[in-house]
């Protein structure tokens, strides 16, 4: 006979039971079970507390069906009816997918146990690991939701932090890798993906790539010798690294022998990492960036029109490449325009101590006496205009601390008093316009907490 559900877990005991062991089973074992699993469903097939026994896939509720049919009358069954399993019967699994999603049961070749022992025997004994934490296909219940369970590879506490480790030799569909990493970031648990070999062509291998930050985990032949030479579990990470060449962002592939300590594993539980390609590149088109805005400024010094208009299309270009790395929606009086051509110039040349997008020429070491200029005319406290983005100027002198003249550092420190004084006598003429603040946090980062300060904003409109 054909099984439906091939794999059930026990929820008392967390033991996994294979459908098959139902025909060896003592009877009265087998009717003890029975009666278990059933053991509070209505008539309606409605669970009136936790169930005995779960589907180890979809992880739904089952019991154990004695219905006669010619073949036999001994199986796992679901709970009324559910369209989500892959074991359900009008959507038979084949060979392959059975085993793709057995993976999380008992359906595993011998080379996936060595090298689950393997792993398990060398995270024993890492410094800083309890070996009495280490497990090996033990299945860990959710300290969050109750009937919530998973059966790592290999589980274990190495210095205070949980870490599963999850063995890929065959195809594992994704919504099971989506699942898992779910659940275990739920529960605030640290999951490495290792591969035995680097096959960057397999779908499943990119997928783990691009989720992870381009970083790839490998147990091969030559990281188990690794391992056994250094005394300490060892795998190989390959990792995607960005390149700026020019003005062209290209992407290069590295590899090194990796331990678990030299790794981030950033909080809340995420996926750890050798190399962060997203940060990496972040700070190459920021630099993209600073490079675009100097020619854009050289251009438009030199009053040559089309390469001014070149170089704005360059830099407006580099700029939506660093807002598609974001979710950052621009407010509705966004204009690109002024942030690239007004706010970033003048807040890029307070950071580098010199003019960036400006036509200011001076000899080294003047340079710094740039930065005076750009200051100055930005600030504007020679009319009686509102000046929305002052705060934001001298937020970025104090961070940044540009070299100045002592009677020009004397006149920035006036300044600041005056709006410290009107922003306290309820004036309007220095409150800080936001609508720039997301995108200069974007560029500087270094900013983001400054930014993020309430003092001298608009008040938020009722």
């Amino acid at each position: 006979m054909q099984q439906s559900v091939l794999l059930a877990l026990d929820t008392k005991t967390g033991d996994l039971i294979d459908a098959h062991e139902l025909y060896t089973m003592d009877e009265k074992r087998l009717r003890d079970l029975r009666r278990a699993s059933l053991d509070g469903v209505r008539r309606n097939r409605v669970l009136e507390n936790e169930p005995r026994l779960r589907c180890a896939l979809c992880e739904g509720p089952v019991h154990v069906s004695m219905r006669q049919t010619a073949e036999g009358n001994r199986w796992f069954a679901h709970h009324g009816e559910t369209t989500q399993c892959p074991y359900r019967t009008d959507r038979r699994l084949s060979a392959e997918e059975q085993l793709a999603w057995n993976y999380q049961g008992q359906q595993e070749g011998h080379e996936h146990k060595r090298l689950k022992n393997f792993i398990a025997d060398w995270v024993e004994v890492e410094p800083g690991c309890n070996p009495d934490t280490v497990w090996r296909d033990k299945v860990r219940t959710s300290e969050l939701k109750t009937g919530k369970w998973k059966r790592p590879d290999v589980r274990a506490v190495i210095g205070g932090r949980e870490i599963v480790f999850e063995i890929q030799l065959a195809y594992t569909f994704l919504s099971e890798v989506i699942r898992r990493d779910a659940y275990y970031r739920q529960e605030g648990v640290h999951i490495l993906w290792i591969f035995r070999e680097f096959e960057p062509h397999r779908e499943v291998v990119r997928d783990e790539m691009f989720y992870n930050r381009r970083n790839i985990f490998v147990l091969d032949a030559d990281a188990e010798a690794e391992t056994k030479r250094r005394g300490r579990l060892t795998l190989k990470c390959y990792y995607q690294t960005p390149t700026l060449v020019g003005d062209t962002l290209s992407e290069k592939w590295g590899v090194r022998f990796v331990r678990l300590d030299q790794l981030t594993y950033p909080e809340p539980a995420a996926r750890p990492y050798y190399r962060d390609f997203d940060q990496a590149k972040l700070r190459l088109l920021r630099l993209q960036l600073v490079r675009s805005l100097m020619r854009w400024g050289r251009a438009k010094n030199q009053k040559n029109v089309d390469a001014k208009r070149v170089a704005y299309a360059d830099t407006s270009a580099v700029f939506r490449a660093l807002e598609a790395t974001t979710n950052m929606q621009r407010p509705q009086d966004f204009f690109e325009g002024e942030l690239l051509t007004e706010h970033l110039p003048r807040l890029l040349s307070i950071k580098y101590g010199r003019a960036i997008g400006y036509g200011y020429k001076s000899e080294w070491p003047n340079h710094y006496k740039e930065v005076w200029q750009v200051l100055n005319a930005a600030l504007g406290m020679a009319v009686q205009s509102p000046r929305p983005f002052n705060i934001l100027y001298l937020m970025a002198v104090h961070h940044y601390k540009p070299r100045l003249d002592p009677e020009h550092a004397v006149r920035v420190e006036s300044i600041r008093e005056e709006i410290k004084r009107s922003v306290a006598a309820g004036e309007t003429r220095f409150l800080r316009d936001t609508t720039y603040d997301n995108a200069v946090a974007l560029v500087l980062p270094e900013l983001a907490a400054a930014i993020a300060s309430p003092y001298g904003t608009k008040p938020a409109e009722k």
